[in-house]
């Protein structure tokens, strides 16, 4: 019944439940920045965003063609492209929420940096991954239909292993570069230093970033369209 109103209701309730729990009830603080507890929502939010739009890539990821065989069986269709739309429904609200971060900031009275206009740069380079992720999981899971219960254990630990709920400095070193395997790391970071902190990104640590993902998701695009000649016979 609401609508597009629920691109709005999830983040806004889900950043005041941060609010309440981590800044009034636990208190808690991110060791590398100063601020009041409040921030520590805002912090913990800006890395759910970018969690969100790789977990929404991940997790429909098998049913893209196991869930639109008609595409496969009845029709010449670019099968491809498939990924693209999920993509754009996870970057929407991406969009969404990242705008209440924002306002969420003004009420706090932090501001908001001028810096803030490239915050879409990080998310941009998480894009080829998210579509080789895509490409890869819908491919397999015509043939392996387990994967589908495998993606949200996945994104779980992805969660875990990303300086969402901590900084990569409260690691000891020797995890620091396993935490920096996560596709997800960089942007995080990247993407509140925009935002929260107004620093100007690391345009080399970007590019290198996004030259990866093209990588990935140029052999994931090889790897989709080299068994995707099989999908009608399993289908």
């Amino acid at each position: 019944m609401l609508g597009f109103l629920w691109s709005l209701v999830t983040p806004i309730v889900m950043l005041t439940i941060y609010t309440i729990v981590f800044g009034l009830v636990f208190n808690a603080r991110w060791e590398d920045r100063g601020g009041g507890n409040l921030e520590f929502a805002a912090i913990l939010f800006s890395g759910m965003i970018v969690h969100s739009v790789f977990a929404e890539c991940l997790t429909r990821a098998p049913t893209l063609i196991v869930g639109n065989p008609q595409y496969v069986k009845k029709i010449r269709f670019p099968l491809e492209t498939l990924a693209w739309v999920n993509l754009s429904t996870a970057f929407f609200q991406c969009v969404i929420s990242t705008a209440i971060l924002l306002g969420y900031l003004v009420l706090l009275g932090a501001g908001v940096p001028w810096v803030a206009l490239l915050a879409p740069v990080p998310l941009l380079t998480l894009l080829p991954f998210c579509l080789a992720v895509g490409w890869l999981l819908a491919a397999f899971s015509v043939y392996v239909k387990d994967l589908a219960q495998l993606t949200a254990l996945m994104s779980t630990i992805l969660f875990f292993m990303a300086p969402i709920l901590y900084p990569r400095s409260a690691l000891p070193e020797s995890l620091q570069p396993l935490i920096a395997l996560n596709p997800i790391t960089y942007p995080i970071e990247e993407f509140r230093k925009l935002i929260l902190w107004g620093d100007l990104p690391n345009w080399g640590g970007l590019f290198f970033h996004f030259f990866i993902g093209m990588v990935c998701a140029w052999c994931a695009l090889a790897v989709f369209q080299k068994i995707r000649r099989g999908f009608a016979d399993v289908l």
